[in-house]
């Protein structure tokens, strides 16, 4: 019987590695050490609460990736912007730079919902340590920022929201853990 460990490594094409197993002799008996991974089992005091946790599960899902792409791509281009020392070259870049993430994320960005787009503001800072609107504004400018921020508030959004992992957005904290724990 393969583990979920193995089962999903069989899966990818890939076999797991033998371990050594550590055991004890005790009586005559052969007795194994296993490690086994802590896992939180989430309980709700009733179903409502249940079915709100699972739906955010499936949003922090869909917007996580689009965070760390965000993360990865700004990244690169400000490596690519640290050797471009021309002040109109570095906001040229910018402008096309912006360019090519818009044809490569438009589309399944504007595919997320309301839900989704507010969490995904949030694991924007998380991922970047800024919020959105100070990326806008770092990148963009002052009048662009406030420009996409009056547009966001007429949506009940804020892009100056920030993540707070140990209040408001703890649920969303768990969920990122296990997700980068590849657990779900």
């Amino acid at each position: 019987m393969l583990t979920a460990v193995a089962f999903r490594m069989a899966a990818q094409g890939q076999t797991p590695e033998p371990k050594a197993m550590h055991y004890t002799i005790v009586d005559g008996d052969t007795l194994p050490h296993v490690n086994i991974e802590t896992v939180t089992v989430r309980q709700f005091k009733n179903k409502r609460k249940q079915i709100k946790y699972n739906k955010l599960m499936y949003n922090v899902k869909k917007a996580y990736p689009y965070a760390v792409a965000a993360r990865d791509e700004l990244a690169y281009m400000n490596s690519q912007l640290a050797g471009i020392e021309d002040k109109e070259q570095q906001e040229e870049y910018v402008k096309n730079y912006e360019k090519l993430m818009f044809k490569r994320y438009e589309k399944e960005l504007r595919a997320l919902t309301i839900s989704q787009g507010r969490i995904l503001i949030k694991l924007v800072d998380r991922e970047i340590n800024n919020t959105a609107y100070e990326l806008v504004k770092e990148y963009r400018g002052s009048v662009s920022a406030f420009f996409w921020q009056g547009i966001a508030r007429l949506f009940g959004e804020n892009l100056k929201s920030e993540y707070n992992p140990t209040e408001e957005d703890m649920y969303i904290e768990e969920i990122v853990q296990l997700i980068e724990a590849g657990l779900i």
